[in-house]
């Protein structure tokens, strides 16, 4: 039997403009997803993916030639031939006679990565570079899959249609007062990267989210991190009319708040959580995660 991994995701800085050159910094979790493959007795390949409780949600048996036999869920069993049918035209290690089990570590309404991690999986299992032959597929800027084989902060830029991922150092003396708290909403990427198509940002804007991306890393002081997050956040807002968090779901909190991500969903990063514990748990925040219990530093 042989077993693969994959850390899920969360972008700090850069959301939207990282597909269009800016410089993101992101962090893998320390939740993730395990794919194990083993041989049996048949000329089949049988996939069954598990969620976070251990339920299997989908099941699956294919012919050696991707034919769907069985499947309690179509719609998803067509998605993931495609997915095999890409990796065939790359790799020779997808036979028949073979059984695949992927089991995630999260809840897959989080959007930490159910899709990128199981992307990296298959291209792990393959020995492909996910980046190089199954990007384009997966869609969106691909630091997702960066993440998903990172063991720590990186920066990912898009320059020139290459993507460059380098390790970052970023563990600031008060990242015990930092927490990610999920708003309750799942935000798709196409909405993010059609919205962002419609309003490109200017050279000079992507310039501007550098410098705050690289501020952001370095800063010294939570009062500067603040500082830096109102800066980022009125920037993307202004840019793409979209109303800062902490105008709204967050209006009252006494802290910075900033989305992560697409804006409307998902994950924000908030400061001063220690100081700000009741206030999330009155307003019925009930996923808050302190950075370094999710965050692979």
């Amino acid at each position: 039997m042989k077993e693969f991994y994959a850390h899920g995701k969360l972008l700090l800085t850069g959301e939207y403009a990282i597909t269009q050159g800016a410089v993101g910094l992101a962090v893998p979790t320390v939740l993730g997803q395990k794919l194990t493959v083993r041989s049996i007795d048949a000329p089949t390949i049988h996939w069954q993916a598990f969620t976070v409780d251990g339920d299997c949600w989908l099941d699956v048996l294919l012919n050696s030639e991707l034919d769907i036999l069985k499947a309690n869920r179509q719609l998803e069993a067509k998605h993931l031939v495609k997915q095999l049918q890409i990796l065939t035209h790359h790799s020779d290690r997808l036979t028949g006679g073979l059984h695949f089990e992927t089991h995630l570590e999260f809840d897959r309404s989080w959007g930490l990565g159910s899709s990128s991690t199981f992307t990296s999986l298959l291209a792990q299992f393959a020995g492909l570079d996910p980046l190089k032959t199954l990007h384009k597929a997966h869609g969106g800027s691909g630091y997702d899959l960066a993440c998903a084989t990172a063991e720590g902060p990186i920066e990912y830029q898009i320059k020139d249609g290459t993507a460059l991922v380098r390790a970052a150092e970023w563990n600031p003396d008060f990242a015990d007062d930092l927490a990610f708290v999920f708003s309750g909403k799942k935000q798709l990427t196409s909405e993010s990267l059609a919205l962002v198509q419609k309003r490109p940002f200017s050279a000079q804007q992507i310039q501007e989210l550098n410098h705050l991306t690289a501020a952001f890393k370095n800063a010294s002081t939570i009062e500067k991190f603040e500082s830096i997050i109102r800066k980022h956040e009125q920037l993307i807002g202004a840019h793409l009319g979209l109303e800062p968090v902490c105008n709204n779901l967050f209006e009252g909190y006494e802290g910075a708040v900033k989305r992560l991500g697409g804006w409307g969903g998902d994950y924000v990063l908030v400061t001063r959580y220690s100081e700000n514990k009741k206030w999330l748990m009155d307003r019925g925040f009930e996923q808050v995660f302190p950075l370094r219990t999710l965050a692979l530093l």
